[in-house]
């Protein structure tokens, strides 16, 4: 076998196993959601686009996080080392509590970075398909259009990887701890942790950043730590028994495959022409 044809099957076992273990963390939650749903009879329509659109998120990321990040990230370490690493948290922070500093780096960044594509005009496009299921459950968690993790390389690895000393071993534990908690908080479950959604997020507390609702809008940013959201003002407080409904706000909804891959390219297009055509005037 050639050294191509060894890559590429690597390549495939690596997507294959990635689409397997979240069709089994699909399954698992969904069969609790089941027994404790929040909002009752989602339409299976939804389920099943998320699952068909699965297999396009895996690939898509496959194929442009790791050359993105070896273009970016990579050559950056390989021409300018001593611009990374700034701060050794590793040498200030011991093992026992390593992990969860790490865990606490990473939120304070998807925080902004989470943030900024609710902000900005030019990064809400490529975040709108994930917003735009109506029927919020775990199987919305990648529900993400495939550009969105090779940008998170330029809005959070990259700066991550100058600022502080993440060293690959935690760095994969991290991506493992993550990868479940995304399922988790998006999960359709019917359960309220009272005080505690103030120290961790639940899914009570992400539904009111997926929620329609005017009083909702950009609340809830943080995927972890809810301080964040405290600290710099858009946490919003999940109410016993309240089941907001989810989706753009606009009423826009997305019901194909080819809506959802294309829908960046084409909001993208058609802000373009605006701009070329208020030009104009």
């Amino acid at each position: 076998m050639s050294a191509g044809e060894s890559q590429l099957l690597e390549f495939a076992r690596g997507v294959g196993l990635t689409l397997l273990q979240t069709l089994g963390y699909y399954a698992f939650f969904l069969f609790f959601e089941r027994l404790l749903p929040a909002q009752r009879d989602q339409p299976l329509r939804d389920i099943r686009l998320n699952v068909l659109y699965l297999p396009f998120y895996v690939l898509g990321t496959a194929l442009l996080l790791p050359p993105t990040a070896a273009l970016v990230v990579g050559q950056l370490r390989t021409h300018y080392p001593q611009m990374f690493g700034l701060i050794p948290v590793n040498s200030y922070v011991g093992a026992d509590l390593r992990g969860l500093v790490h865990l606490l780096i990473f939120d304070f960044a998807y925080y902004w970075f989470h943030r900024a594509q609710h902000e900005f005009l030019w990064l809400w496009p490529q975040h709108k398909l994930h917003h735009s299921d109506e029927s919020l459950n775990v199987t919305t968690s990648l529900r993400h259009h495939w550009l969105e993790d090779p940008l998170r390389v330029f809005f959070m690895t990259l700066p991550m990887a100058i600022l502080f000393d993440l060293t690959p071993a935690f760095s994969a534990g991290l991506a493992f701890a993550l990868s479940f908690w995304g399922f988790y908080i998006h999960t359709n479950l019917n359960l309220h942790f009272g005080p505690f959604n103030r120290v961790l997020c639940s899914p009570q507390l992400h539904r009111l950043h997926h929620s329609v609702r005017v009083e909702h809008k950009d609340r809830n940013f943080a995927a972890i730590f809810p301080i964040y959201d405290i600290l710099f003002g858009t946490y919003a407080v999940p109410q016993r028994g309240d089941v907001p409904a989810t989706g753009l706000s606009s009423g826009e909804r997305v019901t194909g495959l080819w809506q959802a891959n294309a829908l960046p390219f084409v909001d993208w297009l058609q802000y373009l022409r605006k701009k070329a055509g208020a030009g104009a005037k």
